[in-house]
């Protein structure tokens, strides 16, 4: 493993346990103090400690970073160097220990790979997961012919190839994949757009390629009731908040392109959570305040619901491990220590901050994912139009989407 993908792994895989000799579980968690992580794990800790029944057992610290990946290597280190009993620490190294660990919101397809993860789960679905959706999304409307522009990065690469595998397997067709290097590619690839007659377009792209191709595509009036654009959920709040290539085009003009894309995010509980093992019902809103008024100007939650589950999700894990097994607990051996925490872990069921908590065999959150569709008059507020189960693979659109593309736009036989 290279120092760069273990620096990849710190900076977004944060929590991690280790067990002392002294039958003390320390509770890990590295991050940045102005991460969403930071203040959605602080209201986990708090719930444990003042109104949850938590053995004696458990200690948390917090390891701050600040964004250093050196620093967050540096972490791990430390903490290996003092010969404590590792219950999960960081990617590959957990194979090895045989011990678990719960990540946030890593969403990268690798750390899908039993093989080189067997111990790793998410608080979120892998970014291939969203494919699913967007399969959906095109034959529930009969779009069968579409254009995708991928940037040119390994991540990228990864979900556009997945996709083209579910899109051979439901007889749609990928007229053509551009690839995106930078920003200067796109006029290029919006006037072959034009040429061949694109009506939807879906982009894997990060924000800057994203509001470039919004320019773009404004300056050749590609857009309006007969485009359909389907973007990731990550990229939209950045482009509205953002006013790159201003001598292109203003906010207002992008907005206008923006008018009607499809978008897809992970759904929330609505409003109350539980937890497992007999844990009492908390109401969500009063955890939402709670992070609110520790984030202070933030108008966006971020990850901190993830890192609460995250946090919650551990502690209670093991706690009921450790209770059910008493004193002989301390006395399993390492190796299947480990491979028990993994599968309490991983046959969790019970409802948390971020809805349904259960996960897939690979260790992704089987999360439902809500479909929304973006509108200039609602420029803050995306409407939700619909539902995709993450547990039975169904969709369910709620609302009647602003969409008026026949569907012979998109049929083979009008575009060979």
């Amino acid at each position: 493993m290279t120092l760069s993908n273990l620096a990849f792994l710190v900076i977004f895989l944060s929590i991690f346990l280790v067990s002392r000799a002294s039958k003390e579980i320390l509770i890990g968690i590295i991050t940045s103090k102005k991460a969403s992580s930071y203040y959605g794990s602080k209201v986990a800790i708090e719930l444990l400690n003042n109104h949850y029944n938590i053995s004696e057992f458990f200690q948390f610290e917090f390891y701050f970073d600040e964004g250093n990946e050196g620093l967050a290597v540096k972490h791990i280190v430390d903490i290996l160097k003092e010969n404590r009993r590792i219950f999960a620490v960081i990617g590959q190294l957990l194979k090895h220990y045989n011990v678990p660990q719960i990540s946030p919101n890593s969403a990268s397809p690798l750390l899908s790979n039993r093989d080189e993860y067997p111990y790793f789960l998410r608080m979120t679905n892998s970014a291939l997961e969203r494919n699913f959706v967007r399969i959906k999304i095109l034959k529930y409307f009969g779009w069968r012919r579409v254009f995708v522009i991928t940037e040119a990065l390994e991540f990228f690469y990864e979900i556009y190839d997945h996709f083209y595998q579910q899109a051979i397997l439901n007889n749609i067709t990928i007229a053509e994949n551009f690839i995106a290097h930078s920003s200067e590619d796109l006029e290029t690839i919006i006037r072959k757009l034009i040429d061949r007659d694109a009506r939807i377009v879906i982009i894997f792209a990060y924000n800057t390629i994203t509001r470039y191709y919004l320019c773009q595509a404004y300056l050749h009036n590609l857009y309006g009731e007969r485009y359909v654009l389907i973007l990731p959920s990550s990229v939209l709040k950045l482009i509205l908040t953002s006013n790159l290539f201003p001598n292109i085009c203003s906010p207002e003009d992008a907005n206008l392109v923006l008018d009607g894309t499809l978008r897809e995010v992970s759904s929330s509980a609505s409003n109350e959570i539980y937890f497992p093992y007999g844990n009492t019902v908390s109401n969500i809103n009063d955890l939402v305040q709670k992070m609110y008024d520790y984030m202070n100007d933030s108008t966006s939650l971020g990850y901190a619901g993830n890192a609460f589950d995250a946090v919650m999700t551990t502690v209670l894990t093991v706690e009921n491990l450790i209770n059910k097994n008493a004193s002989d607990y301390w006395e399993i051996d390492q190796n299947e220590m480990g491979k028990s925490i993994l599968a309490k872990l991983q046959n969790a069921d019970f409802k948390g901050f971020l809805g349904k908590i259960r996960f897939d065999k690979n260790g992704n959150l089987r999360r439902n994912t809500v479909i929304q569709q973006y509108f200039k008059e609602f420029a803050d507020n995306p409407v939700e139009i619909g539902m995709y189960d993450g547990i039975t693979g169904d969709i369910n659109f709620t609302t009647k989407p602003y969409i008026s593309v026949p569907t012979d736009a998109c049929s083979l036989n009008l575009h060979p």
